[in-house]
C-alpha cells in the first residue's frame, strides 16, 4: 500500500475550494491533462454545491481520502448525512459522463448515513497507447516476414509457441467480453436514476440516439455490402432471408440465463442486460441489494478489463504474428478496402447530418459545417470523444442555439451512446474481414452485422480496450475466425480516429434537431453567422 492523504474541511465555499484542489492536484499526479483537469474541477465542484445546497452551508464535513494500492490511485469524498445521490440531480449525468470518459470511475454508495464517492485513477501510462499499438503492428509485421524467410522447422517451432498463446489471451478475452457487456449495459440503465428520468429522455433523446445509429448503420450496409459480396454469398440472399432473419430476431430472447454466456451470444447477453436493468430501475431500493451487486460486480470487470487493456499492445504482437505464421496474406485487399470504405462512410456521414440541419432549419450549410469544425477537428486529432467534450458543450450552446438544459445531458449522454461512427466503422471492418476469410454475406448475415455492430456502439465500455471486447464479440457472432482479431485492431488503429469525429459531429446535428423538436432551441443563435477565426480560437 502507497502512501495515504487525508484531510477532512467544512462543507462551504472555502472548504470546496479546498476539495477540489486537493482533488486537482492528485489528478495532476496522475497523469490527467490540465485541460482535463480544470473541466473535472469544475464538475466536482458542482456535485460539492449541490451537496452543501442540501445539507445547509457550513453544516457538514467532508473527509477527503487517498490511497494507493498496487499502483492504482483512489480518491474518496465522504459526508455523513441523508443520502444525496449526484445521479438524482440535474448535473449528476454531466458529472459522471465526464469523469466516466476521463478513466475515473465515478462509483456512488450510501452506507451506514455515509455518502461516498470514490474515483478510481488509471495507472499513467508511459508511452502513447496509438503508439505502443503502431509499434506492436510493425514489430509483428518485421518478425513474421523475417520468420517466413527461415527453414520450415524453424517456422513451425515459432508457430508451436505463438499459437497456444493467441488461443489463450482469446479464451481471456472471451471470458471477459459477456460479463463485461451485460453488466455495462445493466449497470447503465440502472444508473439513470428512476423512471421518471428514463421516460423524460427515453422519449426524447434516447430515442432518437438508439434509431440514428441503427438507421446509419443500416443505409451504410445496404450501400457497401455489394463491394464485397463474395460468389458464395449471393446465392442464400434470396427467397429463404426473410425466415433466417425472422428466426435471427426470435433467437435473441434467451432461453435460459446461462446459454447466452456459455455460447457467447451477444445479441441475447445485451437482450438479458436490458431487461435486467429495467427490472432493477422499475424496483429501485427494492432491490438494493442487487442494485449494490451489479454495481460492484461492474466495477470488478472493469478493473480486470483495464489490466487486460495495458497488455494490448503485446496481444496485438501475438495475433499479428500468429496470423503471418497461419495464413496466406496475399488477399489483405479487402480488408485495405474495408479500411477505406469505413473511413469514407465516416466522413459523408458528419456532412449529410449537417446538411439536414441546414435543410430543416433553412440556415446556410457552409455556415453549419464551419461551427461543427473545430469539434469535429479535435475528436479527429485526438480520438477521444472525452477531450471534445469541453468545446463540443459550448459550440452546443453557445454556436448551435442549444438550451443549456439539453446539452447538460444531452451532450455526455451522446458521446457515450451515440457513437454513430463506431456502428458505422464496426461493420464495414468486418465486411473487409468476411471478404478475406470468405464468410458467405447473405442478406441475414447482413442484418445480423447490423444489429451487432449497433447494439455494440452503444454498449461499448469507457474503458481502454473496449474496442477490443467489442471486436472480439463482433466476429464470433458474425462467423469470422478469431485470428482476424489482429487485423480488426489494426484497422482500428486508423478508423477509430474518424469513428470518434464522426460520432461527435453527427451528435451536435441530433441535438439541434431534437432541440428544435423539443422548443429548446434558439434559432437566432444558430442562424448567425461568426466572426472569422472565432471557432479556430474557441478551439485552444
Amino acid at each position: 500500500m502507497g502512501a495515504k492523504v487525508q484531510e477532512e474541511v467544512c462543507l462551504d465555499p472555502q472548504g470546496i475550494d479546498r476539495l477540489s484542489q486537493l482533488l486537482s492536484d492528485q489528478l495532476s499526479q496522475a497523469g490527467v491533462e490540465r485541460r482535463e483537469v480544470l473541466r473535472l474541477r469544475l464538475a466536482i465542484e458542482d456535485i460539492l454545491g449541490l451537496w452543501m445546497r442540501q445539507l445547509g452551508e457550513g453544516v457538514g464535513t467532508c473527509t477527503f481520502r487517498c490511497v494507493s494500492r498496487l499502483g492504482r490511485r483512489s480518491i474518496q469524498v465522504l459526508l455523513p448525512g441523508g443520502r444525496m445521490d449526484p445521479a438524482q440531480a440535474e448535473e449528476g449525468l454531466l458529472f459522471s459522463s465526464l469523469l466516466a470518459q476521463a478513466g475515473l470511475n465515478p462509483v456512488y454508495s450510501y452506507h451506514d448515513g455515509m455518502n461516498c464517492l470514490t474515483l478510481s485513477l488509471a495507472r499513467p501510462r508511459r508511452l502513447n497507447p496509438i503508439l505502443q499499438l503502431v509499434l506492436a503492428i510493425l514489430a509483428a509485421v518485421g518478425c513474421g516476414a523475417v520468420c517466413l524467410l527461415l527453414p520450415q522447422p524453424v517456422q513451425a517451432a515459432a508457430s508451436g509457441v505463438i499459437s497456444p498463446l493467441f488461443s489463450t489471451l482469446m479464451g481471456i478475452l472471451q471470458t471477459l467480453a459477456g460479463p463485461m457487456i451485460f453488466l455495462g449495459v445493466c449497470w447503465g440503465i440502472v444508473n439513470m436514476g428512476d423512471v421518471q428520468v428514463l421516460g423524460r429522455i427515453g422519449k426524447t433523446v434516447l430515442g432518437r440516439f438508439v434509431g440514428g445509429i441503427f438507421l446509419t448503420t443500416g443505409v451504410t450496409a445496404a450501400v457497401l455490402v455489394w463491394c464485397f459480396l463474395p460468389e458464395n454469398g449471393v446465392s442464400a440472399a434470396g427467397g429463404g432471408a426473410a425466415g433466417h432473419i425472422y428466426e435471427m430476431l426470435l433467437g435473441i430472447i434467451p432461453a435460459n440465463l446461462l446459454t447466452p454466456f456459455t455460447e457467447g451470444n451477444s445479441l441475447q447477453i445485451i437482450c438479458l442486460a436490458i431487461c435486467t436493468g429495467l427490472v432493477l430501475l422499475v424496483l429501485g431500493e427494492k432491490t438494493a441489494t442487487v442494485r449494490a451487486f451489479v454495481e460492484q460486480a461492474n466495477s470488478m470487470v472493469q478493473f480486470a478489463m483495464e489490466v487486460v487493456s495495458r497488455h494490448i499492445a503485446l496481444f496485438v504482437f501475438v495475433s499479428i504474428f500468429s496470423l503471418i505464421l497461419s495464413t496466406d496474406l496475399a488477399g489483405l485487399g479487402g480488408v485495405v478496402k474495408g479500411l477505406l470504405l469505413g473511413i469514407v462512410a465516416c466522413v459523408i456521414w458528419p456532412l449529410l447530418y449537417s446538411l439536414a440541419v441546414a435543410l430543416r432549419m433553412k440556415v446556410s450549410w457552409p455556415m453549419v459545417l464551419h461551427k461543427l469544425l473545430p469539434t469535429y477537428l479535435v475528436a479527429l486529432s485526438t480520438d477521444s470523444s472525452a477531450a471534445a467534450l469541453g468545446i463540443n458543450l459550448e459550440t452546443c450552446e453557445r454556436r448551435l442555439g442549444i438550451s443549456p438544459r439539453l446539452t447538460g445531458f444531452g451532450v455526455p449522454l451522446g458521446q457515450v451512446v451515440y457513437k454513430v461512427g463506431a456502428g458505422v466503422g464496426f461493420f464495414v471492418l468486418a465486411l473487409g474481414l468476411a471478404e478475406f476469410y470468405g464468410v458467405a454475406m447473405p442478406l441475414s448475415w447482413v442484418v445480423t452485422g447490423v444489429l451487432v455492430s449497433g447494439l455494440l456502439a452503444m454498449a461499448a465500455p469507457p474503458v481502454p480496450g473496449g474496442s477490443l471486447t467489442c471486436y472480439t464479440v463482433l466476429l464470433t457472432q458474425l462467423g469470422i475466425p478469431e485470428e482476424a482479431i489482429g487485423l480488426a485492431i489494426a484497422g482500428n488503429v486508423i478508423l477509430g480516429f474518424f469513428m470518434t469525429a464522426c460520432g461527435v459531429s453527427c451528435l451536435q446535428s441530433e441535438l439541434v434537431l431534437v432541440a428544435n423538436k423539443l422548443g429548446m432551441l434558439d434559432r437566432d443563435c444558430l442562424a448567425r453567422r461568426e466572426a472569422k477565426g472565432n471557432p479556430a480560437a474557441d478551439a485552444h
